[in-house]
């Protein structure tokens, strides 16, 4: 496959991108691009031979470039002996330069009774000339291959996408006919791309254009170092998890590594997949760090710098851990709201705490601490959750002391004092007349912010922009979406989705759009993603029976490839007679926790460094689910092994009730494809809990070096 651009080629679109940015009319497309096109089209050396390979039946039509806006596109037009178009329009302006052989171009007009007929004479198009055609300079034409014994190519350039425009053929007897010409490419001609440069990216975030820019390597790597709008995509996971992630495939995606290895194979993916504006960031991470891009460390970064800005701008009012603990053990009239998941509560929790995700504090809060006396401390592990749950309260007008615990579990940890572990503490129902309170003061502060409602009828208009992409998310708990949801929406609690943005709506500049069926979680999310810089409407109350999609929501993914797979049962069989290699593609904290008896692990994108030299006798395949093993298995087969899969994956083993191990070994990546959070768990090493603090302290400063977050506190 041909993907590295000709240099003359991408030199002609450098030189041809200025002017259509400038807007091109037909006169100076013709003035201005004509030239460029003879210059272009003068040495006939540097058309790949696939762009020029002809079709024995037809003429064909090879799209080389099309501009990341739809201002232009150039396509090669090769000819086999003696073939020819039919009559046919286009509707907008072309340049056509004649690169080898000989074309005739035939003028049409249409007579009343809508036949066309012969205009000037033939022209006869011969290597290095330039011709035109468009609405103002005569539009009908037919073309043919002068040759009855060679190829002739043509390179043209259009003011559209012309395989997507919608013209005519026609026909001798009259009338006409819509055609859309579309492209002869295939997997081996899959059109050019000029790479993204970091001044580019940057302008569209600042201008508030929709761009992904996604880092291809293992999330460890991308924790190390990144840009603060970049999210983490492993080109390993690509498959499961683009379709939901960056759902609309006009999407313009910017894919970047740190070696260049990565993102060749990231844009042929994405391109067969149907994403058709994806471009490599220049120089990868190593050209945004030269072009003086600010370089951010960790995850959901956007997120947690714009807690330390909310700080610096507003001063939410926050406790350090001595003094907490000292009002716990004084006995003070103290009530611990912890704003995390419940899982990450229930890990290890401050002590007398009650688990309250973020989204539900505002609505959860007045009935925990009817007493306005009542002092009211928000906590998380670290301080982005502490902060923004606290100011949550304080937004909303909660008449209590409101604090955050500074510094959260880290704080606490560092302070020398002891977590509970297990706590299953949950926030309680709260009555009607809670939820209209806490209702009207969500709205306000919703309105503060900027944020909109629409109902029903304005979802559906927005589904309907073709231009920009749309996330639906419910922001209710993982229990109330499971009972019952709106269908197209995904399962996206409130906090999590304002802690983690990045991850569930990658595509800076979407549009989102939340559900609540109680409306505060939603108004309260919503207030502080506009803060954040997105485009978020709030959709309004839904009849109960619209609900009408229940469990957990199956990811949207390609078809997995059909591959030989195995049974358990025949699998444990093989194994249990030898000569068989099973390898794990699960994420490696599943495979530590359990894995099949003598799974090895694997980093599917690490697949050609570490499998050389293993991959004698047969080779199985697993992932939780299988997908992941059908979509790696042709890759590594290409390496010379038999390859199967296991029929189900990991998860088809343990419904059979067969067993499995636990632990790190045996491995033949390293564990870097997760980042390992200083904040989660309770075995993370002193030093790395206070330099995360340390980094944390540090984001406003990038912030204001980073210059394209576009942030606001209300």
């Amino acid at each position: 496959m041909t993907t590295t651009i000709p240099p003359r080629l991408k030199q002609f679109i450098e030189a041809f991108t200025p002017l259509a940015r400038r807007g091109l009319d037909e006169d100076r497309a013709i003035r201005e691009g004509g030239p460029l096109l003879r210059e272009l089209i003068a040495r006939d050396d540097w058309l790949p031979d696939a762009f020029a390979r002809p079709d024995p039946l037809r003429y064909r039509q090879f799209l080389l470039y099309r501009d990341p806006d739809g201002l232009f596109s150039i396509v090669s037009f090769v000819w086999g002996p003696g073939q020819s178009t039919p009559i046919h329009d286009h509707t907008v302006w072309g340049l056509i330069g004649m690169l080898r052989g000989t074309e005739i171009s035939e003028s049409f007009a249409i007579d009343p009774n809508g036949v066309p007929v012969p205009g000037n004479a033939a022209t006869r198009l011969t290597p290095g000339t330039v011709e035109a055609v468009g609405p103002e300079t005569g539009d009908i034409h037919r073309v043919s291959n002068a040759h009855d014994d060679r190829v002739s190519v043509s390179i043209h350039v259009y003011g559209a996408d012309i395989g997507a425009v919608r013209r005519w053929v026609y026909p001798p007897e009259g009338g006409r006919k819509l055609f859309v010409s579309g492209y002869s490419n295939d997997g081996e001609t899959r059109p050019f791309t000029l790479d993204a440069t970091p001044h580019e990216v940057r302008q569209t975030l600042s201008a508030g254009l929709e761009i992904a820019l996604l880092d291809l390597r293992e999330e460890g790597p991308f924790a190390e170092a990144h840009p603060l709008f970049a999210a983490s995509l492993p080109l390993s996971r690509l498959e499961l998890e683009i379709f939901d992630r960056v759902p609309r495939r006009e999407t313009p995606i910017v894919v970047y590594d740190a070696d260049g290895s990565l993102a060749p194979v990231a844009i042929e993916r994405l391109a067969a997949l149907g994403y058709g504006n994806v471009r490599a960031l220049a120089g990868g991470l190593d050209g945004w760090r030269a072009a003086g891009g600010e370089i951010f460390r960790d995850v959901n970064v956007p997120s947690k710098a714009f807690g330390e800005l909310v700080e610096s701008r507003v001063h939410t009012p926050s406790l350090p851990a001595p003094e907490v603990k000292a009002l716990l053990d004084a006995g003070k009239d103290v009530v611990i709201l912890d704003s995390r998941r419940f899982e990450e509560y229930s890990t290890m929790s401050i002590p007398t705490g009650i688990s309250v995700p973020g989204a539900e504090l505002v609505l959860r809060a007045a009935s925990l601490a009817p007493d306005p006396a009542t002092t009211v401390i928000v906590n998380c592990a670290g301080r982005t959750r502490s902060l923004i749950g606290a100011q949550s309260l304080v937004n909303a007008g909660l008449p209590n002391p409101v604090y955050a615990l500074r510094n959260g579990t880290i704080g606490w940890t560092l302070a020398g004092f002891t977590l509970d572990r297990g706590q299953q503490r949950r926030f309680p129902e709260v009555d009607e007349a809670a939820k209209a309170e806490a209702r009207a003061a969500a709205r306000a502060v919703a309105y503060r912010a900027g944020v909109r409602w629409i109902d029903r009828t304005g979802l559906d208009l927005a589904g309907l922009d073709r231009g920009r992409t749309l996330y639906r998310l419910d922001v209710r708990t993982p229990e109330e979406y499971r009972a019952g949801h709106l269908p197209g929406f995904l399962s996206a609690p409130g906090g999590q989705l304002v802690q983690e943005t990045d991850h569930w709506a990658p595509v800076r500049g979407a549009r989102l759009v939340l559900f609540d069926t109680e409306g505060v979680r939603a108004d309260m999310t919503a207030s502080w993603l506009a803060q954040l810089g997105w485009d978020v409407a709030v959709l309004g109350p839904v009849p109960p029976a619209d609900l009408t999609e229940t469990g957990d929501r199956r990811p949207l993914r390609p078809p997995p490839p059909a591959v030989a797979a195995l049974p358990p049962a025949t699998l444990r069989a093989r194994l249990e007679a030898g000569g068989v290699t099973l390898i794990d593609l699960a994420p490696s904290p599943a495979f530590r926790r359990g894995h099949i008896p003598g799974a090895q692990f694997l980093i599917r994108a690490r697949a050609g460094l570490d499998l050389p030299g293993r991959l004698a006798g047969e080779i199985v395949l697993t992932s939780p689910d299988g997908d992941l093993a059908r979509f790696a298995a042709a890759e590594i087969a290409a390496a010379g092994a038999t390859v199967t899969v296991l029929d189900g994956g990991t998860a088809a083993w343990i419904a059979a009730g067969l067993p499995l191990e636990s632990g790190a070994e045996p491995a033949l990546s390293p564990f870097d494809d997760v980042y390992r959070r200083p904040y989660e768990g309770t075995d993370n090493p002193v030093e790395a809990m206070q330099a995360y603090l340390d980094w944390e302290f540090g984001l406003v400063e990038q912030l204001r070096r980073d210059g394209t977050h576009g942030f606001y506190v209300i």
